[in-house]
């Protein structure tokens, strides 16, 4: 029989306050989340979540990714992007792959008020 893991994807928008992360770590803990998938990273504050083993991946630019798994989930061939946009784990004979692909609104934004100057 395959094992089962409840797998959540949040993008958590930078948060670096202690109060914010410890949110974080109150609902993956409330929602039973055997692995969380974690977009825009900005810190490695994130090894405090309690009972959660954290691989960080924060690139060339200050944002990144990770992935969380609960203490006793061995993750193996733990590999990382340089440039933070993606990090990839084995568990258990299966890949997990967690990429941060922004959707460009920002750097639209700011073209859209340069051009306008």
């Amino acid at each position: 029989m395959p094992f089962l893991y409840k797998i959540a994807t949040i993008n958590i928008n930078a948060i670096s306050a202690v109060n914010r992360i410890q949110l974080l770590g109150d609902f993956l803990f409330h929602q039973d989340i055997d692995i969380a998938l974690l977009q825009e990273v900005t810190t490695t504050n994130l090894t405090f979540i309690r009972n959660y083993i954290v691989h960080c991946n924060i690139g060339t630019e200050g944002r990144g990714t990770a992935i969380l798994s609960k203490t006793g989930i061995n993750l193996t061939d733990v590999m990382r992007l340089p440039s933070g946009r993606g990090i990839v784990a084995h568990i258990s004979g299966t890949r997990i792959v967690n990429i941060y692909a922004p959707s460009g609104a920002e750097k639209k934004r700011i073209e859209n008020v340069s051009s306008r100057t």
